[in-house]
């Protein structure tokens, strides 16, 4: 393996996410591209890093819960994978496939919340209804939800007026919001796959093992993407979610699978930690388990090329 200049094992936050693209934009300027696509309610910058300019496309996303930031980590760790490992699945994409392939990647959908679970809401001019919605509490570690106390991941224009266990007010997670797409950090990625049109995603969470896939798609798409789905469950070893009668909605992988009829899949890392975030002893486990699942997805991209 080539030398690695990312160390993911930290409390991985905003601050960190900036330098650590900059270098990577800077050490690999002729083969990445950073972008700004949007910012946060606090002014926070929402990056995208691209990778090859082929025209089967894939996006790979995080942090869009507060307390999940170790899902930012571990993409832009997979990121200088991309140009540092030998091994032959991240090889044979490094060098063979970047022409019919552009990736790409916005580590940390939610900076905002990221910040206000590791250095609390002092810094935030509004801390004292953060406090509130915090159920009066200064301890913000099992914060899910944007700056302005709304579940990003209820936001999408989909099932969102079906949306179960809803507070109705901001809080620190399930409040969907007064409307679909009101929060600018959804916006910024809702725009982004509507420009992009990409032909697959993932939504990286935490945490459980578990593979959402479905939503309420039925029949032929479903079958068509199912080996997809039981090849990442294979290599993750993490368990693939049928999902009952009525699911909520709201989310992002409901809304790309309902939208663009394409895989999407929501995966949610480490074993089940509870509303806290995952510790960084999971780490190697979890890189492990996820390293190759941007090569599954690109092979997969281009042997089906319809």
């Amino acid at each position: 393996m080539g030398n690695k200049i990312i160390n993911p094992k930290q409390v991985y936050s905003y601050y960190q996410l900036c330098s650590d693209l900059n270098r990577l934009a800077t050490r690999y300027a002729n083969q990445l591209s950073l972008s700004t696509i949007g910012y946060s309610a606090e002014g926070r910058r929402i990056f995208a890093v691209k990778v090859g300019k082929g025209h089967k496309k894939l996006l790979c996303h995080g942090a869009h819960h507060a307390r999940e930031w170790l899902t930012s980590a571990l993409i832009v760790d997979l990121i200088e994978t991309l140009f540092t490992d030998q091994d032959a699945p991240w090889k044979t994409l490094r060098e063979k496939q970047l022409d019919q392939l552009a990736l790409t990647f916005v580590p940390m959908v939610n900076p905002d919340g990221v910040t206000l679970v590791q250095e609390g809401a002092s810094g935030f001019p509004h801390h004292k209804d953060l406090i509130a919605w915090n159920e009066g509490s200064t301890d913000f570690r099992s914060w899910k939800a944007n700056s302005r106390g709304v579940d990003l991941n209820r936001q999408y224009p989909v099932g969102w007026e079906d949306i179960q266990q809803d507070p109705g007010e901001p809080k620190s997670s399930h409040y969907k919001g007064k409307k679909p797409l009101s929060e600018p950090e959804v916006q910024a990625l809702y725009r982004l796959a509507e420009d992009e049109l990409f032909d697959c995603a993932i939504a990286y969470h935490s945490s459980g093992e578990e593979i959402f896939w479905r939503y309420n798609l039925q029949g032929d798409i479903i079958e068509k993407y199912r080996p997809l789905a039981e090849g990442l469950a294979k290599l993750t070893g993490y368990r693939l979610i049928e999902p009952g009668p009525n699911p909520s909605g709201g989310g992002f992988t409901d809304w790309f699978l309902t939208s663009f009829q394409k895989p999407c899949f929501t995966i949610e890392i480490a074993p089940s930690v509870g509303p806290k975030p995952v510790p960084l002893d999971f780490y190697d486990q979890i890189y492990h388990e996820n390293k190759d699942v941007i090569p599954l997805l690109g092979k997969y991209l281009i042997d089906n090329k319809k």
